[in-house]
């Protein structure tokens, strides 16, 4: 027990008391204050949600072709480099092309021999099938006097020779003009053979496009199926990807969409346009082929990324750091609770898309607001200490 003399000293432990008193009150402040998580918070979001993945494909030309030697010989005429831009038609190159203009010369040279022939052999068919009237007729006449033993037998043995003889040379002049028939068909077959290998000795340009590279030279020999040289149609591209086979069923031709994209940046939009009838059974994808928009301006042969649109919907969601994976593969987020007191729900999860989860039973916590920073520290009850609202 202690004693204080004088005025000065009662003051001094009033003075004192008061500060301890005041101190004691700062330090319960702070550990309140220590207990609240800092916690930013929104409510759900309206936004359009994609179910999309990310591809990269190559891009290639819708129309492309190498273009081969049809016949073999001397390529006698190259009129194009790699680079031109040729159009439908254009002459790209020759093959012996003096040598075939002969061989049709000769060809249209044997049908007119073998239309003389044919000729020949149709007048003697004539004269023979007179001949063989004639015969007829007199084979009738012996046969009627030898009845009437007008004529003897020596006689009509002449005459029925005679008719036997017409008979026989009326059927080999038959078969004389079926064979210069023939002949003179196979002579045209020739012919057609002949302008054939000399039109095909000329290549076109099957359509508008450019050449990429040449595999031969003038003056080269080549032979039938040999590669001349590469085109493609460049006014229409297409990017070519392949993917899991587990979006197989996802995709539909001329239905599913795809965005072309550069570092993010959206180009343009189109439409799948093909999907492999099978799937590789090594490496488990598909192939997909989408037009490029004429407004992108890619060149064949390189990369673009592509991003495959299966779903678009409008929802509501969270940014998906807020969505919070708890035991038996449960979803949970943190609302505000009555005197900032934290509260959890059950969410089911939708779409993911550009850093937001589409939640799929958000009709009844549109009114809640929800922790988007600082959720890593909150649990069911905790005091809440919202810095702002998003």
């Amino acid at each position: 027990m202690f004693y204080f003399k004088g005025s000065n000293m009662v003051c001094a432990v009033v003075l004192c008391a008061a500060l301890v008193g005041s101190g004691c009150g700062k330090k319960k402040d702070k550990k309140v204050e220590s207990r609240a998580v800092r916690v930013s918070v929104q409510k759900m979001q309206e936004r359009i949600f994609k179910r999309q993945i990310p591809v990269q494909g190559t891009v290639e030309p819708a129309a492309h072709a190498v273009i081969s030697a049809k016949i073999g010989g001397t390529v006698e005429m190259f009129k194009v480099s790699s680079g031109d831009i040729i159009k439908k038609g254009d002459v790209l190159f020759g093959i012996d092309r003096q040598i075939l203009k002969n061989q049709v010369t000769m060809r249209e040279d044997e049908i007119k021999v073998k239309k003389a022939e044919l000729a020949t052999a149709i007048a003697a068919k004539e004269s023979v099938i007179l001949s063989e009237h004639k015969a007829v007729l007199d084979y009738e006449r012996a046969k009627k006097l030898l009845k009437s033993r007008a004529v003897s037998q020596s006689d009509f043995d002449a005459y029925e020779t005679d008719y036997k003889k017409a008979q026989t040379d009326t059927r080999k002049a038959i078969a004389a003009v079926a064979n210069a028939e023939a002949q003179l068909k196979q002579a045209e077959s020739n012919l057609t053979i002949a302008r054939k290998n000399l039109d095909d000795s000329v290549q076109r340009a099957p359509y508008d496009s450019i050449v990429t590279d040449t595999y031969v030279e003038e003056n080269e020999y080549v032979s039938g199926g040999q590669k001349i040289l590469h085109i493609e149609d460049q006014s229409k591209l297409e990017v070519v990807c392949y993917i899991s086979s587990v979006y197989y069923h996802d995709v539909n031709v001329d239905k599913t969409e795809v965005e072309f994209v550069d570092n993010g940046k959206k180009l343009g939009k189109g439409v799948i346009t093909f999907k492999a009838p099978a799937i590789d059974s090594a490496s488990r994808t598909f192939k997909i082929k989408a037009v490029v928009p004429q407004n992108i301006k890619l060149v064949s042969g390189s990369l673009c990324n592509v991003n495959i649109i299966f779903e678009v919907k409008k929802g509501y969601g969270l940014p998906s750091d807020a969505i919070m994976l708890r035991a038996n593969n449960r979803r949970i987020v943190f609302a505000v609770g009555e005197n900032s007191i934290a509260k959890s729900f059950d969410v089911k999860p939708g779409i993911v898309d550009n850093g937001y989860t589409e939640i799929l039973n958000a009709e009844k916590l549109l009114k809640d607001e929800f922790v988007v920073v600082g959720q890593n520290f909150v649990n069911t009850g905790a005091l809440l200490q919202i810095i702002n609202h998003k």
